[in-house]
This record gives structure tokens, C-alpha cells and sequence, in this order.
């Protein structure tokens, strides 16, 4: 087997991190009920506006680690081209 090339491509790597740049998740979501007095349904709102706010944490946490990605990219393009390939 032979060994192949391996190059890092920032432009690559900002390509890669497009799509989860432009997702969002607006803070001010929540489930509401008008009138409810059903103990599930109320239990069910509580439910639904916590995965909201952790579907936020996540996305933001993504992004976080999303945006290393050119950085790191960048580091490893410096470090590519100080190797003589065969």
C-alpha cells in the first residue's frame, strides 16, 4: 500500500462549516398553553421549552467548535508544507 498525500485546505475546512454557521435557534422559543388545566399537558410544555433551551446550548456549542475548524486547518497547511512528500 501506498501512502497518500494529506494536505489541509483552509478553504476546505470554511466550506465544511457553512451550513452550521447559518443554523439558529432563537432563545425566545417557547411552548405555551392558554388554558390547561391537564397536569400532562403543562408537564408536557415544561418538557418541550427545556429541550428548547438545551437545543439552543447545542447549537451554540456546535458552532464553538465549528469555527476551529479553519484555524486548525490553517495550522495543519503550515505543518504540510514544511514535509517533503516522496
Amino acid at each position: 500500500m501506498g501512502r497518500d498525500r494529506i494536505i489541509s485546505n483552509v478553504g476546505t475546512a470554511e466550506q465544511a462549516i457553512t451550513g452550521v454557521k447559518h443554523v439558529s435557534s432563537k432563545k425566545s422559543n417557547t411552548c405555551q398553553l392558554s388554558q390547561s388545566n391537564i397536569s400532562s399537558m403543562k408537564d408536557g410544555a415544561k418538557v418541550a421549552n427545556q429541550l428548547l433551551s438545551d437545543l439552543n446550548k447545542l447549537t451554540k456549542c456546535v458552532q464553538k467548535q465549528a469555527d476551529k475548524f479553519p484555524q486548525l486547518a490553517k495550522a495543519i497547511e503550515v505543518r504540510d508544507s514544511k514535509v517533503k512528500f516522496k
